[in-house]
């Protein structure tokens, strides 16, 4: 092929293992993200070794172009986040049909996107400097006392008392605490309507999520826990990525439901045709 690059060249499953390749995840995190070059290079191999799992367990996923293989390899390093899998993973691989025709004669190819997680993007705000640190969610059970308050100068507080021994195990909503630059504090909470219209959403675009019933017919806690940090962050400014990565379910960001403090970011345009990859963390790291 005439326009045939070097990355076309390379076997998929072998990317990261190119000189030039190495070579530039390696420059990024070391210029960027201010490692040592050892540092750097420990982060490379983890990563090469996470995305050479993510590539051999898809079908999907081996057949991307090579330049979005590569792209998405190399914002892994940008962004300073990890797709080392887990209940908190920050990142992970999918594909995605992009139709490279025409809408009378399509031509789809497969892409590969890096997807961020509530916990990844909660870690770029960190390292942005947007927010201090973000406290554990905390779940709230049925017979738990939970009231937002503002005291005489306007600023937000929350009573919080949990009922121990517990009453009840119905899930009635979430909340957390966010510690900002300046030693001022923000809350954000979930509550019953909030999740419902969350499930509704969700079942719009396909079908219903199975974590919002997996826990005994109500929201996986866990579950609850991540779309609770993803709902805190929609009041703050919205983070710069490249067009090979995307924030993990900002399509349920809705326009009619406006954040208590702090503006809703805008929408990012959602790919098609993805498939998550999960892999089995055995990692030694």
């Amino acid at each position: 092929m005439a326009n045939e690059t070097w990355l076309d060249q390379l076997n998929p499953l072998k990317i990261t293992d190119d000189a030039k390749v190495k070579e530039a995840f390696v420059n990024v995190v070391w210029k960027i993200h201010k490692k040592s070059a050892d540092e750097a290079l420990m982060i490379y191999e983890k990563e090469s070794l996470y995305f050479k799992k993510a590539l051999a367990g898809s079908d999907k996923l081996v057949k991307c172009t090579k330049i979005s293989l590569y792209s998405a390899f190399t914002e892994i390093a940008i962004q300073g986040i990890s797709i080392q899998p887990g209940q908190k993973s920050e990142a992970y691989l999918e594909s995605r049909g992009v139709n490279i025709g025409t809408r009378q004669a399509p031509q789809y190819i497969d892409t590969c996107m890096l997807r961020i997680t509530a916990y990844g993007e909660l870690n770029m705000r960190i390292t942005s400097g947007q927010i201090v640190r973000m406290k554990n969610p905390i779940v709230l059970y049925e017979g738990d006392y939970f009231q937002p308050l503002t005291n005489n100068r306007g600023e937000l507080y929350v009573d919080y008392k949990p009922s121990i021994p517990r009453k009840s195990q119905k899930i009635y909503g979430s909340w957390v605490c966010i510690e900002l630059p300046g030693n001022s504090l923000d809350f954000k909470w979930l509550l019953e309507d909030d999740i419902k219209r969350l499930k509704g959403y969700s079942a719009r675009q396909s079908s219903v999520n199975a974590l919002y019933t997996a826990d005994n017919g109500q929201i996986d806690p866990g579950f609850l826990e991540a779309k609770t940090i993803k709902h805190a962050m929609r009041a703050y400014t919205k983070l710069r990525v490249s067009d090979v990565a995307a924030f993990e379910g900002e399509e349920e960001q809705e326009n009619d439901h406006p954040e208590p403090f702090g503006d809703k970011q805008p929408d990012v345009p959602q790919p098609k045709n993805t498939v998550r990859i999960d892999i089995k963390p055995d990692e030694p790291f």
